[in-house]
């Protein structure tokens, strides 16, 4: 008869795996279907999964945990949308310089910390969406003037801050949701970088 008794999955769970159920807690935390504390007791669960199987579990009465989906084929080169993902859990990531923005992002400080710097960086499409959640952790964030920023998260005993607002035309929105659960989401508008001899020239003395 135990045969009958179907078992949860025993293959192993991946890193992407546990960031896609730690985003399904975030977003349950903010719409109130869960707790500060629930959320707390379940994003430990999480983190120290095993298989798939346990993920499942955690996710039971929130909604059906969804296989990622299978990689597209290498003849196919052309698709609408990118998403990338950021996680540190009791460490420090750094992502600044030049790099590529997608369309679509997630970030995730728990118990760490996560610069992003976006002055040098080129971005997939003319809006980019930024799922940033912060647990016991912070993210700050430093855009240049071109760039907009719409904040769209929830703060529960944390913080989320924008700094020195945007003073040119902006040309990218960068749209901003997610969690901060005590810890801070900190925005900061900066003049982008000068590159090595974009300066102002300087005038050479003129004998008299």
């Amino acid at each position: 008869m135990s045969d009958l008794v179907e078992r949860p999955t025993t293959t192993r769970a991946s890193d992407a795996d546990r960031d896609r159920v730690l985003k399904i807690l975030s977003d349950a935390t903010a719409d109130g279907r869960l707790s500060v504390e629930e959320h707390h007791d379940l994003m430990t669960q999480t983190l120290h999964a095993k298989t798939r199987g346990e993920l499942e579990v955690i996710t039971t009465d929130l909604c059906p945990y969804e296989e990622p989906a299978p990689a597209p084929a290498t003849h196919v080169v052309a698709r609408t949308a990118s998403r990338r993902g950021m996680l540190a859990v009791f460490a420090a990531r750094t992502r600044k310089g030049s790099w590529q923005v997608p369309t679509e992002f997630h970030v995730n400080a728990i118990f760490g910390g996560i610069e992003l710097d976006f002055r040098d960086a080129q971005f997939d499409a003319p809006e980019v969406l930024c799922v940033a959640n912060s647990i016991f952790g912070e993210i700050e964030i430093t855009v240049p003037d071109w760039v907009r920023v719409i904040d769209e998260g929830t703060a529960i005993f944390g913080a989320r801050e924008e700094s020195g607002a945007s003073s040119g035309t902006p040309t990218v929105t960068l749209r901003m949701k997610g969690l901060s659960a005590f810890g801070a989401v900190e925005v900061k508008h900066r003049a982008p970088k000068l590159k090595r001899g974009s300066g102002p020239a300087i005038e050479e003395p003129t004998g008299t």
